[in-house]
This record gives structure tokens, C-alpha cells and sequence, in this order.
């Protein structure tokens, strides 16, 4: 009886276990091959699991990408940087926060899932929007909760928080990050004035 409960308790953990591996083998197999180079059978083969496993967990490749950009961009966006931020005075958090920011968005990782999402977007709309909602979108939205949260100090952005927002995360991206995209490295002085500009458009431009 005791086995009996034991081996209950563990089957949790191992599907967790499973799909943890289908979705590594699902990464690698998408950022190197692209949403239509990868296979269903390949990725089976990257994850060291059966195909009938993957399907067990993903129904189509469709869901099994969606769960690759869900998993990514719960890596990138630390909900727990609200408490963060809040916790110290407000250009303090700005600047932690566009850090962060930066230092996400212009991994690797991150920069390879752009390229992917972005060439298979035309096909594959759904993609497109799944990775802004769960990307951008999400970001966005947390930075306007925190300007909402500190009108005195934000003055006119705090009465439209969302697009404030969405425009300080066009500036600290800026022209940078195409060339990011293509291969070229941004220098750490175009990253440190990315993130004093954004940072000044919010809290010194705010009559």
C-alpha cells in the first residue's frame, strides 16, 4: 500500500519530468530548424522519448511550438520583479527593470525565437500573436501596473500607462535591436544610453 502511494505521488512528477525533456528537445530543434524544418519525429529523437510520448503531452506541432514560446517567455519575464521594483525608489526601479529587460531581450535565446516566430509569422499567424501576448504584451502590461502605481512621479504617462509603456519598450529596444537581429553586436555604451533615454522619457517628460 505503501509502494501504492509512493509510485502515486511520483507519476506527477515524472510527466512533469517528460514534458520538461520534449520541450528541451522541442527548443533546440525549432530555434536551429524553424517552425516548418522541425519534425514531430526529430524533436522525439533531440527529447530521447518516443513520438508516441510527444503527442501523448502535445497533440499537433502547433501546440508543441506554443509551449516552447509559453515556457521561453516565462523564463524571460520574472513576474517577480513587481516586488522588485517596488521596493526601492522609482528611477532606481526604472533602471533595474530596463536592465533586466535588455539582458532578456537580447539573449540569444531570445533573439533566435524572434527570428523564428518573425519568419514563420506570415504563415502562421497564431504564432505571431501568441509570442507577443505572452512576450511583449506582458511585459508591457506589468510596466504600466507599475506606472499606474506611482502617478505623482509619472505625471500625464500615468493617464495612459499602457501606451507610456509600450513606448518606453520601443526606446530602450531602439535601432539596436535590428541590429542585434542581424548578427550585429550592439556595444555596452549603445545598451547604456538605450536605458537612461527610455528612463528620462518617462520621468522627466511627464508634464
Amino acid at each position: 500500500m505503501v509502494t501504492t502511494v509512493a509510485a502515486r505521488r511520483t507519476r506527477p512528477q515524472r510527466a512533469d519530468a517528460k514534458r520538461a525533456e520534449i520541450l528541451a528537445g522541442a527548443r533546440a530543434e525549432f530555434l536551429s530548424r524553424g517552425y516548418e524544418g522541425a519534425s514531430m519525429d526529430a524533436v522525439a529523437a533531440t527529447a530521447g522519448v518516443s513520438k508516441m510520448t510527444v503527442y501523448r503531452h502535445f497533440g499537433s506541432k502547433e501546440q508543441l511550438f506554443s509551449g516552447v514560446i509559453r515556457q521561453l517567455c516565462d523564463e524571460i519575464i520574472d513576474e517577480d520583479i513587481s516586488e522588485q521594483m517596488d521596493s526601492q525608489p522609482v528611477a532606481d526601479a526604472m533602471r533595474m527593470f530596463a536592465r533586466r529587460m535588455l539582458s532578456t531581450v537580447y539573449d540569444p535565446v531570445t533573439l533566435q525565437l524572434h527570428r523564428v516566430v518573425v519568419a514563420e509569422s506570415s504563415r502562421f499567424p497564431e504564432l505571431g500573436n501568441l509570442f507577443y501576448e505572452q512576450g511583449p504584451l506582458r511585459s508591457i502590461t506589468l510596466l504600466a501596473a507599475f506606472i499606474k502605481r506611482h502617478p505623482k512621479e509619472f505625471g500625464a504617462h500615468a493617464r495612459n500607462a499602457e501606451r507610456a509603456a509600450a513606448e518606453f519598450m520601443s526606446l530602450l529596444r531602439g535601432y539596436t535591436h535590428l541590429k542585434a537581429l542581424l548578427g550585429l553586436n550592439p556595444s555596452p555604451s549603445e545598451f547604456s544610453e538605450a536605458v537612461e533615454s527610455a528612463v528620462d522619457f518617462l520621468l522627466r517628460r511627464n508634464s
